[in-house]
Parts: C-alpha cells; structure tokens; sequence
C-alpha cells in the first residue's frame, strides 16, 4: 500500500512538473492601477495558467516608463495609456499597436489642491506637480484651458502621479495631479479637495494593452491566450466588482471594499465594447491626441493613428 501510495504521489509530482514545463513565458509591464485590476484577477483566478502561460510581471511608476522595454523586446506587453502609446510612436513609427483597452478613468485621475485653492483658476502661481508628457500632464492642460490659464501661470513640476500624491499628503505640495488610491485618500484625510478630474473630459485617458511589432510577429498564439485570460478576468470584474476586491487585495494593497469602492471611478471594457472602441469610438481620441502632442510639441511629427487599435485580436 505504501508502495503504491508513493507511486501515485510521485505520478502527481512528475505531471505538475510536466504543466508548468509546459508553460509559455509572457513578459508585461505594468503599475499598480486601478483599471489594471483584471490582471491580478487574472492571476489569482489561474487564467493565465490555464491558457498555458506564466505570466511574469515587471512594475513601473508611470504608464510611459515600460515601453522603451517593450520596444526593446524586454517585454511582450505593457499596461499604459494611448497617449503614452502615440508618444512613443513619434520615435518608433509602426511598432507598436493597441490590442485591449482595459477602461477608462472617469474620475479616477484628478487634480488635487489645498482647500484655500477653490478651484482649477487659483492654481495661478502655485506650485503644481504632474508627470510631464504624460496622460496626467495632458488632464492638467485641459484643466488650464478650461480656466483661460497657461502652463506658464504656474509653476510648475515633473513628479510620477504616486509620488505627487504623497508629496500632497505630507503638505510639500499646494497642487497635485495624481491618481488613486491617492486621491480617496487625501480627501478622507480632510487634507484637500478634488477640483478637476478626468469626469471633467470623458474619454481622454484610456488604458490599455499595448504590444510590439515584434511581439506580433514572434508570439502571436501567447498574446492571443494572454488577451482571452485578461478579457475573462475583465468581464468577471464588471459582473463581481466585490469579489474582484478581494482577489486584488494584496497586488493593490488596499483593502476589499475600498477597491470595490473605486472601480466606478473607471469603466471597464469587455470584450464587445473593446470592439465597439476600437472599431469606432477610440480613434478621433487618439487622432486628436496625436495632433495635440504635436502642438505641443511633445512630439516632433504627426504620428498616424489610423492603425494604432488593432481588434483583430480579440475577433
């Protein structure tokens, strides 16, 4: 009995080994935002495994900060923004695409300010921290514009959205464009207020699944399974954002409730809206974003968006 207890044990060791030999590797970056819930849900969840991948994670401050990796084949994917994607599409024309838009922030991203600055007008001469040439910097320029203000009427300050959130919190910043937990937190603390926010101007910042030429043409079977497992995990966060909550607890650090609590301040695309964006809805975005980074001239040239969302991944 013994005899046939080890054998059996061993058979069960020798075929778990075997499933995880089996496994493809997948590269993504990401950082901890609320919109990328599905991913940890993902995780948890073993959709990822069951798709046959082992997914390995790499973390980055900004949105922005993973594509040089992605670019340079470190990565197979990378959880941003499109605009951080039009970017660097100036200086790397057709090699990257958008396959998933995971949501969009739809108050999860503001501009916070000390309670005696009322509103986005009397941040006029205050010191203001966003990450400069990314989606934060663009939601600070649409606040100044709606207010009649120039970037030149403040003074302003380049700082990644989680460290222009603490730096508010401690009181060395009057104005800070950052995102959440930060936001809820600052609030909660009585420490300042919300003035402007991406409700303010729906749409502007979408997140996204964004992925290399390289990556297209080398592992087209694993971002397919990867796409199908993040779509599952999506669609289960619109369908149980409680749950959700308590499978994302420790990727987030934050609480069950207090995570179920901010999933409304972004909205979460399925599969068939993905569709819907990415055929229709996101493109005057991006093509409007592209010529207002040139303006700006945050980029050199008019990057061409026609091709920038690519559905046929999910089809």
């Amino acid at each position: 009995m013994k005899l046939r207890f080890l054998l059996a044990l061993t058979a069960v060791v020798l075929a778990s080994s075997a499933r995880g030999a089996d496994l493809k590797s997948y590269k993504i970056g990401y950082n901890n935002w609320i919109g990328y819930v599905s991913l940890f849900v993902a995780e948890e969840k073993g959709f990822f495994t069951a798709e046959g991948l082992e997914v390995k994670k790499t973390s980055f401050s900004s949105p922005g900060d993973g594509l040089k990796p992605l670019l340079s084949g470190d990565l197979d994917a990378h959880f941003t923004t499109v605009d951080s994607t039009i970017i660097a599409l100036d200086k790397a024309p057709g090699q990257l695409r958008v396959v998933y838009l995971t949501d969009t922030s739809a108050g999860a991203d503001a501009i916070i300010a000390k309670k005696e600055i009322a509103d986005v007008k009397a941040m006029k001469g205050h010191k203001v921290a966003a990450t400069l040439g990314e989606c934060n910097h663009l939601l600070l320029i649409k606040a100044l514009e709606s207010a009649g203000l120039k970037e030149s009427d403040i003074d302003l300050v380049s700082m990644a959205p989680d460290d222009s959130g603490a730096a508010f919190a401690a009181g060395k910043l009057d104005v800070a464009v950052t995102w959440e937990p930060w936001i809820s937190q600052v609030q909660a603390d009585k420490k300042g207020h919300v003035i402007f926010s991406s409700a303010n101007v729906p749409n502007l910042i979408l997140d996204c699944v964004t992925i290399s030429k390289t990556t297209a043409d080398k592992k087209s079977e694993e971002t397919k399974a990867f796409l199908r497992a993040l779509n599952k995990a999506n669609e289960y966060v619109i369908a149980h954002p409680d749950e959700a909550g308590k499978l994302a607890v420790k990727a987030l650090e934050m609480k069950a409730e207090d995570i179920a609590g901010l999933l409304p301040k972004v909205k979460l695309y399925g599969r068939e809206a993905n569709l819907v964006q990415m055929k229709g809805k996101a493109a005057p975005v991006a093509k409007d974003l592209a010529a207002f980074f040139q303006a700006r001239k945050v980029n050199d040239g008019l990057v061409d968006t026609s091709a920038l969302f690519d559905p046929t991944w999910l089809e």
